[in-house]
């Protein structure tokens, strides 16, 4: 199970988890909070609220998908917290002065007292997750937090037995001791901690992030102080999760515009590719000795694949088909150097195209820390003869269709693909084209496209798809194949890129 799958199923407990606590809240509103005091009543409600507002906001975290990870994790262990302690806050007011509920009462209460350093502590983690914080100083600093985390939980169990923190009495009331403060020293600590650490590291922040981190804290520790000293009021938690949905805000407004940016910058490099690519077809129309046409549909919005064609002299004519291993940004800046080489190499000198392609595949080796490697197939056709003289690094086998017969795979000689060893060596074939013959090179995509079912379109398809009119020009080939491939995969989204080159020799 991918980690989409694995969040979208814990999310989907989560969310049943949610709604059960929300209606038992209500319950016991119903049940026992009819008849409370104004004072009560304002912060039961509240609680409420609070609860409710964030399970919305958990609902739009799960929809925010593009957040699944860390920072997600971090961000919804602070809300599932804070609305765990909403729930026991509001139980704690419920049943206070209940004698019957005395239980109830004191573990409400322990529950809550230990909620505010587990959110303190999530915060920093929060914190640190977001300023990408991973030096060893930091981690030690970590450990602290979390032992202090650890003494402050015990503290909490501790004072079920001496009441150093609050007592129930016989009446099922609520007192709490003259220690109370101290139970929020650790929570303060933290926090104060965080934002300084948060200050320091600002230059990784934008000034809305940082603000919304100040709020997190400030807000939320006025209102405890002013808890600690007029008791009745207890809106911390919900004041908590009000910051916690403006930092959610924030922040996605911060990643919406950096989002905005990318996809900017991303359809400027699918522009950038497409130009590449030679697109004007047909390409030499006052050559009537061939007729070629090419075409790549990428599976992302920048491919790894590409073709290319070019006249090496009036006499040569150089065609390229290749496919970089991985997609998108990285595959196609590697696609351009690949291209861009190939080419010059060609160009300079196309008499030994084994050469060609170990010269090529010795510049793309050096620095390649990636280990990205290129299937690539080259072939130079000498217009005048028909004489098609090639080289293949592990690409497809080509198809080639005789005078109008069918199609049938010219077995080639296959090397290693480029970048993938230095001081390769590479072999050169050749054999004839005679008027109307055609040849038609491809990439992966074409022959592995699959449906939902995972069922390949495979070989015997694209020279089924051929063959239905073996005499068609290039590009109503390339169209052939392209429909075949749609109808077969339907709605499924297509998994790699799918890229054809077709040339038809009419010699002269």
């Amino acid at each position: 199970m991918d980690l989409m799958a694995k969040f979208r199923k814990r999310a989907f407990v989560i969310s049943v988890v949610f709604i059960f606590f929300i209606l038992q809240a209500i319950a016991l509103f119903w049940l026992y909070g009819l008849e409370l005091d104004t004072v009560r009543m304002i912060n039961v409600v509240v609680d409420i609220f609070g609860m409710i507002m964030g399970y919305m906001l958990f609902i739009c975290c799960v929809l925010d998908v593009h957040k699944v990870g860390k920072i997600q994790n971090a961000f919804l262990g602070m809300l599932v917290t804070d609305f765990f302690a909403m729930f026991v806050d509001e139980a704690a007011w419920l049943v206070d002065g209940i004698p019957s509920m005395s239980f109830w009462n004191v573990l409400s209460n322990t529950l809550l007292f230990a909620s505010g350093p587990l959110i303190a502590y999530l915060f920093w983690r929060y914190a640190s997750v977001v300023l990408r914080i991973e030096d060893d100083t930091l981690k030690k600093w970590d450990r602290v937090y979390f032992t202090g985390l650890i003494v402050a939980l015990g503290m909490r169990v501790l004072n079920l037995f001496t009441g150093i923190y609050f007592t129930v009495d016989a009446m099922g009331v609520y007192h709490r001791s003259v220690l109370h403060p101290v139970s929020n020293v650790y929570t303060y600590l933290t926090l104060i901690a965080t934002l300084v650490v948060v200050w320091v590291e600002r230059k990784r922040l934008k000034t809305v992030q940082l603000v919304t981190f100040f709020m997190y804290v400030l807000f939320p520790l006025l209102v405890g102080l002013a808890s600690i000293f007029f008791y009745g009021v207890s809106i911390t938690n919900a004041t908590i999760m009000l910051v916690i949905l403006l930092m959610y805000c924030m922040f996605n407004v911060v990643q919406g515009r950096e989002q905005m940016m990318a996809d900017k910058d991303l359809a400027m490099a699918a522009s950038i590719q497409e130009n590449m690519l030679p697109q004007i077809f047909p390409p030499y129309p006052e050559r009537d000795e061939f007729d070629l046409f090419a075409s790549m549909t990428p599976a992302k919005e920048v491919g790894g694949d590409f073709y290319d064609f070019f006249l090496v002299d009036e006499d040569h004519l150089a065609m390229v088909i290749a496919d970089v291993s991985g997609k998108g940004v990285p595959a196609a800046l590697f696609m351009m150097v690949s291209k861009a080489l190939i080419k010059n190499r060609t160009m300079a000198d196309c008499s030994d195209l084994s050469k060609v392609f170990g010269q090529v595949n010795d510049q793309l080796c050096e620095g390649n820390k990636v280990e990205m490697f290129v299937t690539a197939w080259l072939g130079v056709l000498t217009i005048s003869t028909g004489e098609l003289r090639t080289v293949n690094a592990g690409h497809e086998y080509p198809a080639v269709s005789r005078q109008g017969g069918a199609f049938e795979l010219l077995k080639d000689t296959h090397g290693l693909p480029l970048a993938t060893m230095e001081g390769m060596t590479y072999r050169e074939e050749s054999f004839l084209l005679m008027p109307g013959d055609t040849l038609y090179v491809y990439t992966d995509g074409v022959v592995e496209a699959v449906t939902e079912s995972r069922e390949r379109f495979g070989m015997e398809r694209m020279l089924e798809a051929l063959n239905r009119n073996c005499q068609a020009s290039p590009k109503e080939l390339d169209r052939a194949v392209r429909e075949t491939i749609q109808t077969f995969i339907g709605k499924t989204p297509q998994f790699d890129d799918v890229t054809m080159l077709c040339i038809k020799y009419t010699g002269k």
